[in-house]
């Protein structure tokens, strides 16, 4: 299985489709690609002019996924989809052009609409409503902002935007790549243990911006996280800890970077990978305590 090619856009091409759309805010890339977007079949043949490379389809989620399943998916939906495509490896899993081509596919076997990809949570019920309203709005700087910010939230979700967002945009932005990652995060640290498990589910989980703020731990190539042993020992200190005590500061995002500026301080007065597992354990907790 090592061997498998997983299928994916085109690097350059699609760089190339992004580059274009986000030059100019409200011009005519951004209003036909939103236009595109609006129907699923339409949108299925405009991404079939991007080549793809590699031979293997990853398999789709078994079922049709309504807008706010997708955009947010529940826990058990995430872990589902993560057990579906577990022969995926990290080389794959970090790419925003493999999650887009998953995410079309998606949308080519009638499991999500096009349209949801323009969802934000805001005051629009749904992603063909907020499409439909800027396109309405009159040619002013206004309707320019608001075209731009739609299409990149389309971006997002469909794979994410390296050029704004850098390396971590296909663990945040892109709801697949998301959940991917978070249930890998939980089966990696907790190696089996459930009840671990479920406790590093629940603090990735608390809203959107902590769970940002722990993948910066994961791609992090810092001094101190940058081992794998002790941001794995940090994660499990956390997550028992907050199940310990539930209303806890430490759920709090500033908290949590205050926690990680404490564990750089202890890092740089010994080496923390070099511990045994229950020396840097005992660290971590006396960081959070």
């Amino acid at each position: 299985m090592t061997s498998l090619s997983f299928t994916e856009l085109s690097d350059v091409d699609y760089t190339r489709l992004r580059r274009r759309l986000l030059r100019t805010k409200g011009g005519k890339h951004q209003i036909e690609f939103l236009k595109v977007v609006r129907n699923s079949n339409d949108f299925n043949a405009y991404m079939a002019e991007i080549p793809v490379i590699g031979s293997f389809d990853i398999p789709l989620s078994p079922d049709p996924m309504t807008e706010d399943e997708f955009k947010a998916p529940p826990m058990d939906t995430e872990n589902r989809l993560y057990r579906s495509w577990g022969k995926l490896k990290h080389r794959t899993a970090c790419r925003s052009t493999f999650w887009t081509y998953l995410t079309c596919l998606h949308i080519e076997g009638h499991k999500i609409e096009s349209s949801y990809l323009a969802s934000n949570g805001g005051v629009f019920r749904s992603g063909a409503e907020r499409i439909d309203r800027v396109l309405q709005l009159g040619e002013d700087v206004n309707q320019y902002i608001a075209i731009d910010t739609c299409v990149r939230t389309v971006l997002r979700r469909m794979g994410g935007i390296p050029e704004a967002r850098g390396n971590r945009t296909v663990y945040v932005d892109t709801p697949f790549g998301r959940a991917w990652w978070r249930e890998h995060l939980v089966a990696q640290i907790a190696n089996g243990d459930l009840t671990l498990a479920e406790q590093i589910r629940h603090i990735i989980r608390i809203h959107q911006t902590y769970w940002e703020k722990i993948i910066q731990l994961i791609v992090s190539r810092n001094s101190t996280f940058g081992s794998v042993q002790v941001r794995n020992a940090f994660v499990i200190a956390l997550a028992q800890e907050i199940a310990e005590n539930p209303e806890s500061e430490l759920r709090k995002t500033k908290e949590l970077e205050r926690a990680c500026r404490r564990v750089a301080v202890h890092q740089g007065t010994r080496e923390l990978s070099i511990l045994n597992d229950v020396e840097i354990n005992d660290v971590m907790r006396s960081v959070l305590n």
